[in-house]
Formats: C-alpha cells, structure tokens, sequence
C-alpha cells in the first residue's frame, strides 16, 4: 500500500510515492520535457518556437481598499498543498500618508480559498495613523528607504518550525549612526508573525546618484564588490541544490563609466538564509537594448529555471522612453546561464493606455500556482511609474496559461519534425503530449538510437493525435511500447498545422 505525499519546494509542488511493508515496489519516474528550448532535442527542421502569453484577468483580485494601500508592488503568493488555502504577502506604499516612517512602506497579508476572493484579515499586529485593525504583518526600519519588498518562500525542508517562512527584503539598518542599506531577512512560523533578524544587512547594496565609482581608498561605505544588490529582491528556493537563491536588481555603469545608467539583475546564495555569496552579474541589457532590466524573479518547473523579467522601457539614468514594464520571459538550465529567447513579444504585456490598473507597470514574483490544468501568475502593478496614486487604481493582478504552455513549437509553413535525443524506454513506458492541433494532427514515430525507423512505430503506424489536450495519449495501430525490447530510442514528431507544448515519458523504475 502506499500513499502520496505532497512537497513544495520554492512553490514547486512535486508528488512522491511513500510505500511501507512492501519487500519491493514500483514507483513511477515521470519527465516532462518542454519546449521552451533545444535542451532535450537532437534536432528539429521546419519549425519554429512561439511563446504563448498568458490571459490576465482585467480586475486586480486584491486591490486597494486602505489607507496604507497608496501603491501595491511587490507580492509572494503560496497555496498550501494540503488545504488548498492560497496565502498572500504584498508591499504597500503609503508614502506621505503614514505619520509613521516606518509604515511608509509595509508588508500585507491576505488569504484566499481559491486564489481570486481574497480577504484582508484584522491581525492587530501593527497600526497605521492609531488604526489598530490592519493586515500588516511588518514594517519598515524608519530609514531613508521607502524600498521594501515582499519575497517570502515556505520552505517545506526546514527543521525549525520558527522558521517555516522565509522573507528577503531591502531596507536600511542604523551602523554605528550611519544609514546602511541592503538585504535584510526575517522569519516567520505562520507568515503572520514575523522576526526580524536583527544584524548589519547580509549584503550591503548600492543606492544612490550617478557619478565615478568610488576609489579604492574610499571603500569603507560602499559594498565590497560591484555590481551590487539593489533594492529589488526576489527570492527563491532552488529544487537542484536545496540553496536559497536571490536575484537582485543592480546597477551597471554608462558609456562614460558614471554608476547607476542602467538596472541589470546579480544572483546570490546561500546554505543558511543567514550568509550569502557575492553577487554574480547573470542578466544584462544589452547594448541595442534600450530598455532596462528592472528585476528578474526565477522559478523552476520542470528543471527549467524560468525568469520573469521586469523589462522596464526606459533609457540610461532613466532619460526617455515610457516607463512601461512588462514581464519578459526568460530561461535557463542551471539559473546562472541566461538565454532571452522571446524578446519580441511578452509573456506578460501591458496595454499603455493608463486606464486599468496594470496598464503600465508589473511587479512579476517567482512563486507560480500550479494547478492541474493552469498555472497562475500573480502580479502587482499599477498605471504608470510616475501615477499620480491619489487617483490611480493599484492592486495584485493574476493571468494564467494552460498547464505547461510557455512557448510552443509549430511549423514554419505546414510541416516540422521534432527528433529527441535518444531515451530508455522500458517495456511499461507511457508517452502522453501536451498539443493542440487546429485543423491538422501530430504523429509520432520511434527511431532505434542510432536514427533509424522501426516497423511497427513509423509515421504511418502511428494514430494521428488530433484536437487541443493537454494529455493525448501517444498510440500505434498495431504496436505498444512494451513490444520492443529495453533501450534507448529516439522520439519523432511529426507536425500538421499544429502546435506542440510538451510531451511527458512516463515509466515504472523498481
């Protein structure tokens, strides 16, 4: 007997099979391969990859309904795997409104049993202007900053009950009379009830006017290296090494060398939450960019790191251009890497025309809900980067794509092929793909590992897979998987006017 036992990791739910008392077992080992890259493909001909946006809904699910909710930016989302419950963590601007310097900006909470009606609970935790009734859960240190952040990871692995919830955030700390600013970290048993740790920041970032880098002699107020953190944080837990992992907004240098030009994106990492690598420069615009790159939140699915890049329309020291920022859709194998693939259209875009909501600015995160059949993107946003937020609607927006469809590869004219690199395929080894066909079909054909046809499993053979599924069973007419002997075998698409999203193997390992 045997039962399934959910784990999320950086909001990544995967399925494990417990089985007890059994003196062997089978237990499934299931790969989904997506076509967002050539990673897992031999070669392809007459075929060309397309991303999909995703559909946003045109009504923020949590919009802005309190005095401390001027501005809503940045959001973490998490749906608990056992009850289903979707928890929300969001930074609101109050700016000028709050008496208080350290409720300028906060961190908020909402709950929801389905992700789209949310409530804001009355915690009484922390007041705005003598309101004891709020859903603010922290608040800021009083300094300079008015830059805050709301990455917060359920970290399912982590032993200490205390430190169930993780959050990472920009703000300034008071050193020995000096405002410093960088990376802060804090922890949570419930996400409600938050402790701040309370040190130097982990990282020192860089903040301020352009002008030449600082000598050598003159390090001691600076960060020990650059490119450095910045007050953009996006958190993540990476499923490959079990590392806590941040991408941070940086700042290169312009064309004379005075700092702060263009935004670009820095990782680090880290064992303990505690201690944290020196950034790495990962991601930059480049030089027939003209725009930013505001911020770029990861998460892995299907040992793809994908990035939401906040791809921010403006030129260096922000001179022209909209201030829009859609979300570009970025990938990578090891989160280091980078490839931006789908630069010409975004994955979520944003109208312009300063009316909704997220008409101009989107505040991406790297905690997806995945669904069965969707998976949901959570959003802040607002008009505009310079709205006038007396009389602009702000609030968290939500779009969704079909399970698995970032990007789909279709051909060029009416017909491609697709071949994968040879695979073990197993007696019990089943294929399901994820495809929608229009007017045409897809048939799939084995080839022995060295390339060659294999009666039975040809084009011809096949049972042509035709409609839109996201799971079509792959079949032949007169043969099973299980007819040919154990090993290695390349798998061919033949494409009809069709487009194909992902295709998953699945087969029994003792």
């Amino acid at each position: 007997m045997g039962i399934f036992l959910k784990r999320q990791v950086g909001r990544i739910t995967t399925c494990v099979l417990v089985v007890a008392f059994l003196p062997c077992f089978v237990a499934a080992n299931e790969q989904t391969i997506l076509f967002v890259d050539d990673a897992d493909i031999l070669y392809r001909a007459g075929s060309e990859r397309k991303i999909q946006p995703a559909q946003k809904r045109a009504q923020p699910v949590i919009a802005d309904a309190k005095p401390w909710e001027l501005a809503i930016g940045y959001c973490s989302v998490h749906r608990q795997p056992d009850t289903g419950e979707y928890q929300a963590w969001y930074q609101s601007y109050a700016g000028g409104r709050a008496k208080d310097p350290t409720r300028r900006v906060v961190l908020c909470y909402a709950t929801s049993q389905d992700g789209i009606v949310w409530e804001k609970p009355d915690l009484d935790l922390f007041d705005f202007n003598d309101e004891k009734k709020t859903n603010i859960v922290l608040v800021g240190n009083g300094g300079r900053s008015v830059n805050y952040g709301a990455a917060v990871v359920h970290d399912e692995a982590e032993k200490n009950p205390h430190r169930r919830y993780k959050l990472a955030y920009w703000d300034f700390i008071d050193v020995e009379g000096k405002q410093v600013p960088g990376l802060c970290v804090a922890f949570s048993p419930d996400g409600i009830h938050w402790e701040k740790f309370e040190a130097p920041p982990r990282l020192q970032g860089a903040y301020g006017e352009p002008g030449q880098p600082p000598l050598v002699s003159e390090l001691a107020s600076s960060p020990k290296k650059r490119p450095a953190i910045s007050d953009v944080i996006d958190l993540m837990i990476d499923p490959k090494n079990g590392r806590y992992v941040i991408y941070s907004k940086t700042w290169i240098d312009g064309p004379q060398g005075d700092r702060f030009w263009k935004r670009a994106v820095v990782r680090t990492e880290s064992r303990d939450f505690i201690n944290w690598s020196e950034p790495i420069v990962v991601m930059l615009p480049t030089d027939d960019d003209f725009g930013q790159l505001h911020g770029a939140p990861v998460f892995v699915h299907h040992g793809v790191h994908f990035s939401l890049v906040q791809r921010l329309d403006f030129g260096g020291y922000d001179r022209g251009g909209t201030g829009n920022m859609p979300s570009e859709l970025a990938t990578s194998r090891d989160g280091i890497q980078w490839q931006r693939p789908f630069q010409d259209k975004m994955f979520l875009p944003v109208s312009g025309d300063g009316k909704s909501f997220d008409a101009g600015c989107l505040w991406t995160n790297g905690t997806p809900v995945i669904l069965q059949d969707e998976i949901r993107f959570y959003y802040g946003s607002y008009p505009s980067w310079n709205s006038d937020f007396d009389s602009s609607t702000t609030g968290i927006g939500v779009a969704s794509i079909p399970r698995d469809r970032f990007a789909a590869l279709q051909p060029r004219d009416e017909y491609a092929q697709v071949t994968l690199k040879p695979r073990l395929l197993t007696r019990d080894t089943k294929l399901r793909m994820n495809a929608a066909t229009e007017s045409g079909q897809i048939q799939v054909e084995l080839l022995s590992e060295g390339g060659y046809r294999i009666p039975g499993f040809t084009k011809a053979d096949a049972i042509p897979i035709k409609g839109d599924q996201l799971d079509h069973q792959v079949q032949w007419r007169e043969k099973k998987i299980s007819d040919l002997p154990v090993g290695k075998y390349q798998i061919r698409l033949h494409l009809e006017n069709a487009k194909l999203f992902a295709i998953t193997v699945t087969r029994p390992s003792t």
